[in-house]
């Protein structure tokens, strides 16, 4: 158990990197592409600004979003493991990229409305806080993911007797070891900051 426990945690390290690499790229693709968009409609922007400003709770809502964001975010984790089980590759990556994306689009709008300078403040204030460790958890979720869906596809390969697939059994508890001791506890704090920190601090940006 414990020389598997380590082999998975070195499937994470690398799909920690590879995860946020696509963070890094999708943010600044789309980012851009949403810039260029919003720029030229400035009344549209001014709606959306409109209604993230009236997204953020004040003090009495603050449980209410961390529980809406917590179970969301659970949620999301969850149904990439779920997608993992389907025997087609990379489809785990999906929720994963739309999120990066999602991202992407909110930094188009605050660089449009506020400028580069303030689409940075927005970032480092109301995005990386929460955004490391939501998603580090959602990588984490994906490699192991993929771990169960690589197991499965060759699982079905091998009921074809095709000899050239070694066997690579699925260690699930080993997996499910790490999804409850990694992903949901680190998704939960990411709630909490989001949830009570990430509304005061972005509210130094957009008022």
């Amino acid at each position: 158990m414990k020389k598997r426990l380590k082999y998975h945690l070195n499937v994470i390290g690398h799909y920690l990197l590879i995860g946020w690499l696509i963070f890094i790229m999708m943010t600044i693709l789309v980012g851009l592409l949403s810039y260029i968009v919003m720029k030229s409609n400035p009344h549209f922007v001014r709606g959306l600004m409109s209604g993230l400003s009236a997204k953020f709770p004040g003090a009495t809502d603050n449980w209410h979003a961390f529980w809406a964001i917590l179970l969301n975010n659970e949620r999301v984790t969850f149904t990439i493991m779920l997608v993992g089980m389907i025997p087609i590759p990379f489809l785990y990556w999906i929720s994963y990229v739309v999120t990066c994306a999602s991202v992407g689009l909110v930094l188009g709008i605050y660089a449009a409305k506020l400028g580069i300078s303030g689409a940075f403040g927005a970032f480092v204030l109301g995005i990386l806080p929460h955004g490391i460790f939501e998603m580090s958890a959602m990588i984490v979720a994906v490699a192991l993911a993929a771990q169960v869906n690589k197991a499965l596809r060759q699982s079905i390969k091998r009921f074809f007797a095709n000899p050239h697939y070694e066997k690579s059994p699925l260690d699930a508890k080993a997996i499910a070891v790490q999804y409850v001791a990694i992903v949901v506890p680190v998704i939960a704090f990411a709630a909490i900051i989001e949830g009570f920190i990430t509304p005061v601090l972005l509210r130094l940006v957009v008022h």
